[in-house]
């Protein structure tokens, strides 16, 4: 038998890899180290509490049983390729009295999906909106420049409780829009997340 060293990703169609994404409903790095056929990692930019009014939408506290003035863990990071390169930009938010917490927050420097999967316990994944939105990749692209690219975001549950809130946005160059993604405007409003700019 011969095999590729072609990775999956590249040797299926690029829109079909975008809806299996976009509809997966088990662990985001586990599926994209396997179509990257290579290990990825975590790079965090920003680990901090905040006020949940600023982490998390009106919808997404009412999901996660959260108040406006409940204090949340706040992750942001980049998952990333061998190369440092760019996989996608992600938020975790999490109650920090929650079980898991110390553990997400020791283990800032390992994968959530990683992390997750390494708990004995019973764990799923509710999807609850996705779309288009520009995003900054940095270098390469000219400095200011933002390419429109997928997001999705879904609701970690954990024995029965919702516990982690997440954002993920895609890399355009391996996660393509799709046509019917394109129909509207890209959201403008979460360029960048709120909770970054009060970041000190």
């Amino acid at each position: 038998m011969t095999h590729s060293s072609t990775p999956a990703l590249c040797r299926v169609d690029a829109q079909t890899i975008t809806r299996i994404l976009l509809s997966h409903d088990g662990s985001t790095t586990t599926l994209l180290a396997s179509l990257l056929e290579e290990p990825v990692r975590v790079r965090v930019v920003l680990q901090a509490q905040r006020p949940a009014a600023t982490a998390l939408s009106p919808a997404a506290r009412v999901r996660m049983d959260a108040s406006a003035d409940d204090t949340m863990i706040v992750r942001r990071s980049n998952l990333v390729r061998p190369t440092g390169a760019a996989i996608s930009a992600n938020k975790v938010v999490l109650d920090p009295c929650h079980p898991l917490a110390a553990d997400v927050i020791t283990g800032c420097d390992i994968p959530l999906g990683y992390l997750l999967a390494g708990q004995r316990v019973e764990q799923r994944r509710e999807l609850l909106a996705r779309g288009v939105r520009r995003w900054s990749w940095g270098p390469p692209d000219s400095a200011g420049q933002s390419r429109v690219s997928v997001w999705r975001s879904y609701i970690i549950v954990i024995s029965g409780s919702p516990a982690f809130y997440i954002e993920e946005v895609f890399h355009p160059d391996l996660i393509p829009p799709l046509p019917e993604l394109l129909d509207g405007e890209p959201d403008e409003h979460q360029e960048e997340w709120p909770d970054v700019a009060s970041a000190g």
